[in-house]
């Protein structure tokens, strides 16, 4: 797969709309005095940026003082992109519809333009840079006790990266002469993060164990080195300061009942933790199974296994066990982080929530806001929850899939060679082991020669029917390299060092060995164990072809009578019809995700009435968007139009998932007929 490949399959653009380059190259290139008006001065005050080494947009920066009472004073200030983001303005537009920033190794697929993310926005050192900040005042015990939010302009004194603070926090000498005006800073900062630490776990939040990876590439993309990426104690601090702030305005945003994208960890499913009760105990972790298990109920299994062998497989079996975190207008509250408020406002030039919540937050410094404004705003809540969270999922498994490809390019140099891994996960047709690196590969139950395995009842082993020889998730296991390919991101790994297995011994025979490799028993189970995989997987194949059939017919819908609807306006050049295709059928494939995707998995978080509500707004960026860089007139009509065929397309789409049968022909003359109806409607 192709790095153009992979943008293309999850949605992601590359290019910004011709209305955003046009923009992005006249917008100012440093802050004005007239954008300080209004604002507080906080330009010399000691604060500092912290960073990964290879960061290039900062959006966050951070201040430390101890007050006379001894209590800490922190503030942590967040680039103001809303200044320059303007409500439904080209760049907002085109910001909406991403929704964030992609990260694919060592490219960036940006929000927002290079001009605001890495430039106007981004909170260089001795720039004078836009804020919207938080101060926090919390005493020794971890608590807030109080806290002010204002609009200001700061000037960061340096940009610090998480390696040189860590080296620092060490005891580095030479880097602590080097910068020992900010030494003290930084302790403090320590001991704070070590307190809201404590106080975040005692009050249930769960300390997941997890293994990021770093890959390193070369001029040419190709990789050098597959590691894990190093979680050190100026993350640390970070982690918890904009855990804090996001709190805190959340907190803010919801005693005023103002709108607000909430970032929301909905408690576990009932059958997924009633499956890791029966689990558990097999690994010697006592788990007593609740209906209603709360957030120190998992973080005391962890903290009962911590620092032993099984400690990283029962993390990883306890996280698997959770939903997903997603955006929501409703304040369902963050299970993992044992949070009741919390949003995320700390990261604005990558992530379009963000932005939602400093536009709400700021027109709140400023006074009431008028009941149709707060309808409004609300509106906007739930369009970008949904369509923030879709796209979030696509970036994710996007850098998920482009890491594996990378992973497995780099395993071809390493075909052959022998590796100690940890099994992290078992099939009825293998299991899957990691090594140290992060690096997983597959282990194909019939590569495994010294006996016949099976999976067992609880799905934590494969089991030899002979031997009785068990591979078992969290067992360590001596594994070879035999295969990877980068073009499907596969790895094949064969237990190192088995035997064949044996022909039965023939009792008839006195012993000698027979032809007869497998015995009746085992015959039977294999056969039976071919028979449910054969009909499990083809269950699944056919629902989900259905459901990517009906995709593709709502998708390919919705770009034809937009893309319709468009060429009456103007007759596009070759480029610009490509690029007006691509965007609406990127919009169109996020309206259809959420409706999938309950339909996939059974999950209905989002409601159709709020998927109508995302698309019709959706709708209204993307055709205002194509429009206004092309230079057409987007009338009312014509944008009532398309905002109530989506609408209808959409709400059809549902309807059409729980039918039966599929006929493409039938089904394309359905979404035609919605079309023509509204247009005689509207004669």
């Amino acid at each position: 797969m192709t790095f153009i490949d992979l943008l293309s399959e999850y949605h992601i653009m590359p290019q910004f709309p011709p209305n955003v380059v046009r923009w992005a190259e006249s917008a100012p290139k440093a802050v004005l005095d007239k954008d300080l008006v209004g604002r507080e001065d906080l330009s010399q005050k000691l604060i500092i940026t912290i960073d990964g080494d290879d960061a290039k947009d900062f959006d966050d920066a951070v201040s430390l003082e101890i007050l006379e009472g001894g209590n800490y004073l922190l503030g942590v200030h967040i680039a103001d992109v809303t200044h320059y983001v303007t409500e439904n303005s080209a760049v907002d537009r085109a910001a909406f519809l991403r929704g964030t920033s992609v990260y694919l190794i060592d490219t960036v697929i940006p929000m927002l333009p290079f001009e605001l993310s890495n430039e106007l926005c981004s909170l260089k050192p001795n720039e004078v840079r836009l804020t919207v900040s938080v101060f926090m005042e919390i005493n020794a015990a971890g608590k807030i006790e109080a806290f002010k939010i204002c609009k200001g302009f700061i000037k960061s004194k340096a940009r610090m990266t998480y390696a040189e603070v860590t080296k620092i926090l060490e005891g580095d000498m030479a880097l602590n002469k080097k910068y020992s005006h900010l030494a003290p800073m930084l302790g403090h900062m320590q001991r704070l993060a070590a307190v809201l630490n404590q106080k975040r776990v005692k009050e249930g939040s769960i300390e997941f164990v997890t293994h990021e990876s770093k890959i390193t590439l070369d001029k040419n993309g190709v990789p050098l080195k597959v590691e894990r990426y190093p979680i050190t104690i100026s993350n640390n601090i970070i982690e918890e300061f904009m855990l804090a702030a996001n709190v805190t305005v959340a907190k803010y945003l919801t005693e005023k009942k103002l709108p607000c994208v909430y970032r929301v960890h909905e408690a576990p499913d009932f059958e997924r933790v009633e499956r890791l009760a029966t689990v558990l105990p097999s690994l010697g972790v006592d788990f007593r199974f609740k209906a209603d298990m709360k957030p120190k109920d998992f973080q005391k299994i962890l903290e009962s296994v911590s620092g032993t062998d099984v400690s990283d497989v029962v993390s990883y079996l306890a996280l698997r066990s959770m939903s997903r975190a997603r955006y929501s207008e409703k304040n369902l509250g963050h299970f993992g982080l044992s949070f009741s408020d919390y949003c995320h406002f700390t990261s604005p030039i990558r992530r379009y929530p963000d932005i939602v919540v400093h536009r709400v937050l700021k027109e709140s410094l400023e006074g009431e806001i008028s009941d149709t404004r707060r309808s409004f705003l609300n509106e906007l809540a739930i369009s970008a929850s949904i369509t923030s969270s879709m796209t979030e999922s696509n970036a994710a498994d996007a850098e998920f899939k482009w890491k594996d490809i990378k992973k497995a390019e780099y395993m071809m140099s390493h075909i052959g060679e022998r590796h100690m891994a940890v099994i992290t996960h078992i099939t009825t047709s293998g299991f899957f082991a990691e090594l140290e690196n992060t690096v997983e590969g597959f282990v194909a139950a019939r590569t495994i020669e010294d006996d016949l395995y099976m999976m067992s009842e609880n799905g934590l082993s494969l089991k030899g029917m002979r031997t009785k020889r068990k591979f078992t998730v969290g067992d360590r296991v001596e594994i070879k390299v035999v295969s990877a390919d980068a073009e499907t991101a596969k790895i094949d790994f064969e237990v190192a060092g088995t035997r064949a297995l044996k022909p039965q011994r023939s009792k008839r025979n006195k012993g000698k060995d027979s032809k007869k490799l497998f015995s009746r028993e085992e015959k039977l189970a294999l056969r039976n164990l071919k028979v449910e995989n054969r009909e499990e997987r083809r269950e699944r194949f056919e629902t989900r072809q259905k459901a990517e059939s009906e995709k593709y017919i709502f998708e390919n819908a919705v770009t034809y009578e937009l893309l319709e609807l468009l060429l009456k306006k103007k007759s596009f050049k070759k480029a610009e019809k490509s690029f007006a295709g691509v965007s609406v059928n990127d919009f169109a494939a996020t309206v259809a995700l959420p409706v999938y995707k309950s339909y996939m998995s059974g999950d209905n978080a989002v409601s159709l009435k709020n998927a109508l509500i995302s698309a019709s707004m959706g709708t209204q960026n993307t055709v205002q968007m194509i429009c206004d860089s092309f230079g057409i007139d987007a009338d009312e009509e014509m944008l009532m139009l398309a905002r109530e065929y989506v609408k209808k397309a959409l709400a059809h789409f549902g309807k059409s998932l729980d039918e039966e049968s599929l006929n493409f022909k039938k089904r394309e003359q359905e979404y035609d007929k919605i079309m023509e109806r509204l247009k005689a409607k509207r004669r």
